[in-house]
């Protein structure tokens, strides 16, 4: 092609217009090369043109990493953008400034320059630009570990995106939006996000997009202990990288890869690949967060072969780039390594003091997989006695469970067996797996699996400021679950309780604070309020998502504090109260409707369970059911469950839950008066009437074998899986179950259907 004299510039095409093909063709060395020629004589001519020329010179050399260079030159950019006003230009400088302050980790100054360009772009009516500078600052949210900002952001950007039906924007969101989910623990949304990422990027062919989400979904995989899927996806990552010249992305690769040989057990290759990792991030950004995750790891592995000496160098050198950066993850995971190179020197107390501060800014950082990893490390460790340990192990344990990691659950599931060979904890404070539950007034019966695991935990959570948040559908038992915790912490302090919703917004703030005499009108004298009420003991906030937001702010500031002050009051009253909230409400989904705040949220949340609706735990029925049939006179003790009876509350979903079980027994109580003594099962028969639904759509045939079918997978559900306790349970022979389950197509292996 025939260029311009002595410019080196294709006919056709402008000086600006040349530069901005060569970054986007990623050509960045031709780039600086361009820049340097014809800088002087672009700058003396002035005017719209030098800005943007400028502008592209600092995106060369940002991305060749010349980042002192790449700011002063963006500063000059923003001198000549800045004389058109509020132009688009300007905007697209702020964009430029807000990279260039990130990869220097000026985290507040960068966070206005995005700012501002999203406020320039939103005035000139630019959707693009502005999702473009919403998606760069949620970028920078993630990177400083502000996980709910950084969703908030995006589902911002998101919103643009589907107005401009920008397909590659979309595809590129949706991975960052699968980032966020896999620090917060949430693998199924996670994995979701990702591979939706991968498939639209494959259909717009940017590879490097792809390369980037199999890279994220790698290191999802790895988190899980799933080594040879996450292997498989940071290979299918490389080829993308490797074509795209992405260095950057090369290093995060490579510091990857070698965390995942590490785990793996191959020492020795990871430490070449992290030290190589190292060596190519100083050469991009030194002193970066990329070179200071890169450190962690080399300290990790340093660590692990007990040479304590190098890795306290590593530390060091990596806690200054992450102060800086304020990376509350990769702090945390330092002081965890501080911590164990602290107690190989014998230094208890400091090593004690550093793996509790790991903790604690890990659970603020939001990261629940490392939170999850320290906490494990804490178990593990002999800085503390072996209670302490077992509480730590019991909350990495919840958090496996959560997010369903079941070889992680299983690893730390045998830590807890060892803790446990010592007479540590008593059996009524943590029953064996197979022991069956108390049936105290108190109790919260199940057999369920995840329930039981939580209750073990209770005994443990003894904090006052670490509050316990139960979420479930109305009617499971949060209630119930709360004063079984209350009988095992605090059994002779208050219990008070209070419901939200059910109290008017004008009165629910003098009911929880209390007030003065004289502190508005009709204050005709001094009112205690719940929280002094249940001083020392445990106050439950049961359907938290109903406060209004004004209280919410005063709960938060209780909270962080531990007094009260009663309205009309100058006096503080200093608290030690647990705090145990419930809610059946989503308030994942309130926080991002503003109608809950984020760090209320994340306050509350700090040992959350969901108690699963009883629909999906049906071995709990038929315990339920002689527990409530006993306690109401329906059943003498020891006697057996009707099997007619039995199979008829089985074979209905309970959308009411536990509540609405209690309201047919005591259905089934008044009905049994009009009929002869011990015919209950066909009492039920009424209670049950038009309750279980049937599909009009098919034939007789097919609607009676789908209900003995249904039948047949519930049985053996509350039976564990025992096809002898089923059989009984429908009041069948063994012989006619098995035949059924080799009818439709059904298989028990280890006491589990498939």
């Amino acid at each position: 092609m025939e260029k311009h004299k002595d410019k080196g510039i294709p006919f056709g095409q402008s000086i600006v217009d040349y530069l901005q093909s060569l970054i986007d063709a990623r050509n960045f060395a031709l780039a600086l090369d361009f820049v340097a020629a014809n800088r002087a004589e672009i700058e003396e001519t002035g005017g719209v043109n030098a800005g943007k020329f400028l502008r592209l010179a600092a995106m060369a050399n940002l991305a060749s990493g010349n980042l002192s260079v790449a700011l002063k030159t963006i500063r000059v950019a923003q001198i000549h953008a800045s004389k058109e006003g509020d132009s688009i230009a300007l905007a697209e400088v702020f964009l430029v400034l807000g990279n260039i302050l990130r990869d220097m980790t000026h985290m507040s100054e960068a966070r206005k320059a995005y700012r501002d360009a999203e406020s320039i772009f939103r005035r000139n009516d630019a959707l693009e630009g502005q999702s473009r500078a919403l998606n760069q600052l949620a970028n920078l949210y993630f990177r400083q570990s502000d996980y709910s900002n950084a969703l908030g952001t995006l589902l911002d950007a998101v919103g643009i995106a589907r107005q401009l039906d920008d397909k590659k924007k979309l595809a590129f969101m949706m991975g960052n939006i699968g980032r966020i989910y896999t620090f917060t623990g949430d693998v199924a949304q996670a994995e979701q996000y990702l591979k939706t990422n991968i498939e639209l990027s494959s259909e717009l062919a940017d590879m490097l997009e792809v390369a980037k989400a199999y890279l994220s979904l790698g290191y999802l995989y790895m988190q899980q202990g799933e080594h040879v899927k996450a292997e498989e996806a940071l290979a299918s990552a490389y080829p993308g990288i490797i074509a795209s010249n992405s260095r950057r992305d090369e290093v995060i690769y490579k510091t990857y890869l070698g965390e995942l040989h590490y785990r793996m057990g191959k020492n020795d290759e990871a430490l070449v690949i992290l030290h190589s990792a190292l060596a190519e991030a100083d050469q991009i950004a030194p002193d970066s967060t990329l070179a200071g995750r890169a450190m962690r790891h080399i300290a990790e592995m340093y660590v692990r072969a007990e040479n304590f000496r190098m890795a306290q160098r590593f530390i060091t050198k990596a806690v200054v780039i992450m102060d800086r950066a304020d990376d509350k993850t990769e702090k945390g995971a330092l002081l965890k390594l501080k911590a164990r190179v602290a107690e190989s020197e014998n230094r208890h107390d400091e090593g004690r003091k550093a793996l509790q501060e790991s903790i604690d800014l890990l659970d603020q950082s939001g990261v629940l997989f490392e939170k999850a990893d320290a906490l494990v490390v804490a178990g593990k460790s002999g800085l503390f006695d072996n209670r302490q340990r077992l509480i730590y192990l019991f909350r990495a344990e919840e958090f496996y469970a959560r997010a369903r990691m079941t070889l992680k659950l299983e690893e730390v599931g045998q830590l807890i067996s060892l803790r446990e060979t010592g007479p540590v904890v008593s059996s009524s404070q943590r029953p064996a797996p197979d022991a069956k539950p108390v049936t105290s007034d108190l109790d919260y019966l199940s057999l369920n699996p995840e329930i039981i695991r939580f209750k073990k935990q209770l005994p443990m959570i003894t904090r006052p400021d670490l509050p316990i948040l139960l979420t479930g559908e109305t009617g499971v038992g949060k209630d119930r679950m709360a004063r079984y915790y209350h009988s095992m912490v605090r059994p002779t302090m208050p219990f008070v309780a209070i419901n939200c919703a059910s109290i008017p917004e004008t009165l629910l703030e003098s009911e929880l604070f209390g007030y003065s005499k004289g502190a508005f009108t009709g204050a005709d004298g001094n009112k205690q309020g719940l929280f002094v009420a249940a001083n020392g003991g445990i106050l439950f906030l049961d359907e938290i998502g109903d406060m209004p937001l004004s209280l919410q702010a005063k709960l938060l500031g209780v909270l962080e504090r531990k007094k009260v002050m009663p309205l009309g009051s100058t006096k503080e009253v200093s608290l030690d109260i647990i705090i145990v909230a419930a809610t059946n409400q989503p308030l994942e989904t309130l926080v991002e409707q503003g109608r809950f705040r984020r760090d209320l949220y994340y306050r509350l949340s700090g040992i959350a369970f969901h108690i699963p609706p009883l629909r999906e735990r049906k071995e709990d029925i038929p315990l339920l059911l002689q527990h409530i049939m006993q306690e109401r006179g329906l059943l003498k003790a020891g006697e057996s469950l009707p099997t007619d009876l039995v199979r008829r509350f089985l074979a209905y979903d309970w959308p009411g839950n536990i509540r609405e079980l209690q309201n047919k027994i005591k259905r089934l109580e008044v009905m049994s008066l009009l009929v002869a003594e011990g015919d209950l099962a066909e009492v039920s028969r009424s209670v049950f009437e038009g309750s279980i639904p049937v599909t009009q759509s098919d034939s007789l045939f097919d609607r009676v074998e789908e209900f003995e079918r249904k039948l047949i997978v519930e049985a053996l559900l509350a039976a564990h899986g025992n096809k002898s306790e089923a059989a009984r349970l429908l009041g069948v022979h063994e012989a006619t179950v098995r035949t059924k389950l080799k009818r439709y197509g059904l298989e028990t292996t280890g006491g589990m259907l498939n």
